[in-house]
């Protein structure tokens, strides 16, 4: 085997005829086997006792190795292996005393023989390793191999030593060796052959002292590596669950960077629905929009400790999505959860529920307002008749004429008002003028009923950002259901009050009022306390009320009365009383 390393090493002839001790310090196991195995195989061959100490597993490869290069058995009987924790500790701790023993008492017979012999051992370091132990049996065994024209390697793991230790054992070995370079020792001279004097002893116990700190220390921080290491590992287990849940969920959701508004993640529904590319780039642009403009310093809180939101977003191909967005930690960065839940269906729902219940309202108010039209249209045709006739004065006919007519005119309007088509179209309406509209469309039903129907109002122009038809729909709604409470000769009440945030309006009657039991189902679907009723009406007025920002409250006594008092936000620049 030609190896340079070795061949420089063995052949020098001032280390054949003085002998050598010769620290090796590796770092790459398949170079250090193939440096001990030329190391025995040139030995092996000149007939030299070589006493080789090293784990059993490594000892056997290199066993295999020899004799794979052609070391017979004959020439193997000059081997002698030894098991390094066996020769160098005593249980855990380095025995210098036991192993210079071993050593001596293996060897001893060769050297009287006049036998060239040969040393190669792996010493370990253990984590309660003492320095001055180590050192005293490097000295030691540094005197008797050039006693004896010993070649000994000294072999340590070079990323498992420390620096200060391995320049400690320079001052001791005559040469130094790697894996590839072979020199003399920098450190080494005639007084290091010395045995440590009182000073460093002392040394080498601070040193000492100062390897276990740092040896504890090191293991924290070993510990707590581990520690975080399982940590980001659970972390990923944790992120591997999440995707498989998200991919097998339904609905769309989308993880996005909260600092790059880039898309880290995405299920297929999202895929799919949402038309997302290669790229990562959502191709809808509605949703695109709602991703890479979603500011999360506008969230709304709606619960303590629970920030999100959650608005509408109505897609390129006329779904309407429910958002739910939340923030959260994915792959190690800040991220925003958008889940998206189609409502489509609900939506058209709702819009029939509200269309149904406005087409009820109007039947119910077609009767009432067929006799309130009918008495002005029996002046306007008794008048013609007078006029026809030519007698009394024609201006005051055409008066009465006239406003009979407006009145005809204002009852129709407001009855076509409420029957229209559905159109979410807010704007700034007067909420004074609102309630005078529906008192006109209700004063027919009530003056039928005998039933007096009242406004008390302190103030005059009062403005809501609202749909106008939907707040009539509650208010028509909250005042039928007050005379259908009431008996004959019975009173109904809208009362409207304000501050400049809010506008109250209390719609109260003295009817026979509700119980405490029934209070807590109101505005549940088909649950109502009327014989024909279907109980969509008040579930109605309380989303319109839910979506205009405002709230229903109901207080109640039996045989005294009710009183639905409605609260909804102002426009308060445009307020004045």
């Amino acid at each position: 085997m030609n190896n340079k390393i070795i061949s420089k090493l063995t052949r020098n002839p001032s280390i054949i005829n003085d002998g050598a001790h010769i620290l090796y310090t590796y770092t790459e196991s398949d170079k250090y086997v193939n440096n001990a195995v030329s190391f025995l195989y040139e030995g092996l061959n000149n007939n030299t006792l070589i006493v080789f100490i090293e784990d059993k597993e490594i000892t056997l490869r290199i066993i295999d190795e020899l004799q794979s290069v052609g070391i017979t058995d004959l020439q193997m009987e000059n081997l002698i292996t030894l098991q390094k924790s066996d020769f160098y500790l005593e249980g855990n701790r380095f025995d210098s005393v036991g192993a210079e023993s071993k050593l001596v008492k293996i060897i001893e017979p060769y050297i009287k023989k006049k036998q060239l012999i040969r040393t190669w051992g792996s010493v370990p370091v253990p984590d309660n390793e003492s320095l001055l132990k180590l050192i005293t049996y490097e000295f030691n065994c540094h005197d008797y191999i050039f006693e004896n024209s010993i070649i000994s390697v000294c072999v340590y793991n070079g990323l498992m030593t420390p620096a200060y230790l391995q320049n400690e054992l320079l001052k001791s070995h005559s040469h130094l060796m790697t894996d590839d370079q072979f020199c003399l020792s920098p450190f080494y001279s005639g007084k290091n052959r010395k045995y440590p004097s009182i000073e460093d002893v002392a040394k080498y116990k601070r040193i000492e002292k100062q390897n276990k700190v740092l040896k504890n220390k090191n293991y924290n921080l070993l510990y707590e590596n581990n520690f975080v290491k399982q940590l980001i590992e659970s972390i990923k287990q944790s992120e591997l669950k999440i995707k498989n849940i998200i991919d097998g969920l339904p609905i769309p959701i989308i993880i996005i960077s909260k600092l790059r508004a880039k898309i880290l993640y995405h299920n297929n529904e999202a895929s799919e629905q949402f038309n997302i590319g290669i790229n990562q780039c959502v191709k809808d642009k509605n949703i695109r929009s709602f991703c890479e403009g979603y500011d999360t310093n506008q969230i709304e809180t709606y619960n303590e400790g629970l920030k999100d939101k959650q608005p509408l977003i109505k897609s390129e191909n006329g779904k309407i999505y429910l958002v739910k967005s939340i923030e959260m930690l994915f792959e190690e960065e800040s991220a925003i959860l958008h889940s998206f839940v189609d409502i489509t269906q609900e939506k058209e729902n709702e819009t029939i529920i509200l269309r149904s219940e406005k087409m009820n309202i109007a039947g119910q108010l077609a009767a009432s307002i067929a006799h309130e039209i009918r008495n002005p249209l029996t002046s306007v045709k008794g008048f013609f008749k007078i006029l026809k006739t030519g007698e009394a004065s024609k201006e005051l006919y055409y008066k009465v004429i006239d406003d009979e007519l407006s009145r005809i005119e204002q009852i129709s309007n407001e009855l076509l008002t409420l029957a229209k088509p559905h159109v979410d179209n807010r704007r700034e309406h007067n909420i004074v003028k609102i309630i005078g509209e529906v008192v006109v469309l209700l004063t027919s039903e009530s003056n039928m009923r005998n039933i007096e129907l009242l406004v008390q109002n302190s103030c005059t122009d009062v403005y809501l950002f609202c749909e106008e038809t939907k707040i009539k729909q509650v208010f028509i709604n909250l005042i039928k259901n007050a005379m259908d409470a009431v008996k004959e000769n019975g009173k109904v009440i809208i009362k409207m009050d304000h501050n400049n945030d809010n506008i109250q309006i209390k719609v109260i009657d003295n009817g026979v009022g509700i119980s405490r039991e029934l209070i807590e189902k109101l505005g549940e679907p088909f649950y109502t306390t009327k014989d024909k009723g279907t109980g969509l009406g008040l579930m109605v007025c309380y989303k319109i009320i839910e979506d205009h920002k405002g709230t229903i409250q109901v207080e109640s006594e039996l045989g005294v009365g009710s009183t639905f008092s409605i609260t909804l936000p102002l426009v308060k620049e445009k307020m004045s009383v």
